[in-house]
């Protein structure tokens, strides 16, 4: 799975092929715990408190990346943090954000054969879509 942000955490498995932004790499729950202090299980309700740029997700007002690993932490969930009464007026849109956040593991996915990446071919079309950046990642994927 690649992703721009952080979506990857999102999984609940030993680990999960991820690509931080210019790199490929594999990441397992203690990873995830190391980088963003919370569980995997607890990202989505993470990524909603703190926001993500790459959603378009403003996550709530003055909270940040350790905010929301602290809020996690003290509360271990959205739902308790809002039952014990903090960001009362935004959460209708936090729990938005968390559901825009998850997974949905009931969507119909196709049945995909094995195959090698044509990082080539990929980067064409991004060149084509004007996706410049993108096509130069590409490109240095082909040739790695």
């Amino acid at each position: 799975m690649t992703w721009p942000g952080v979506p990857w955490t999102r999984l609940r498995v030993s680990q999960a092929l991820c690509r931080p932004p210019g790199e490929m790499a594999r990441v397992n729950p203690a990873e995830v715990r190391a980088r963003y202090g919370v569980e995997p299980a607890q990202v989505p309700d993470f990524i909603a408190l703190r926001g993500d740029p790459s959603d378009k997700l403003p996550g709530a007002a003055g909270v940040g990346a350790t905010g929301a690993a602290t809020l996690l932490q003290k509360y271990g969930s959205l739902e308790a943090a809002l039952a014990a009464g903090r960001y009362t007026a935004q959460a209708e849109s936090l729990r938005l954000y968390r559901s825009i956040a998850t997974m949905n593991r009931k969507a119909p996915l196709p049945s995909l054969r094995s195959q090698k990446p044509t990082w080539i071919k990929a980067a064409a079309l991004a060149r084509k879509w004007e996706l410049n950046q993108l096509a130069k990642r590409l490109e240095e994927l082909a040739t790695s």
